[in-house]
């Protein structure tokens, strides 16, 4: 999934907000540092799923000829290739 730098602001604001309304979490000191952290979280998340992504494309362009001669569907292919690489890095989408 691809987000926008404005949509990751957004997010990294909601998340800080529900970090604020949380009863034992006073990240008042410091919310800036809060936030930058959050949207380096989100974005190095985004960048390992691109690379999950990558790596799926790269699996099915090198058995394009296996799955085309087995008549399978290319969408759930890669679904599932995509659970499968992630379950094995436990990467959670």
């Amino acid at each position: 999934m691809r987000l926008s730098k404005h949509k990751i602001e957004h997010l990294s604001d909601k998340i800080l907000k529900m970090l604020q309304d949380h009863p034992r979490m006073h990240p008042s000191d410091n919310v800036d540092l809060v936030t930058r952290a959050v949207d380096d979280a989100i974005y190095e998340n985004m960048k390992a799923e691109e690379e999950i992504d990558d790596e799926v494309e790269k699996l099915v362009f090198a058995n394009k000829n296996e799955i085309s001669a087995m008549d399978m569907d290319v969408g759930a292919l890669r679904s599932q290739m995509k659970r499968e690489i992630c379950r094995k890095r436990g990467f959670v989408l």
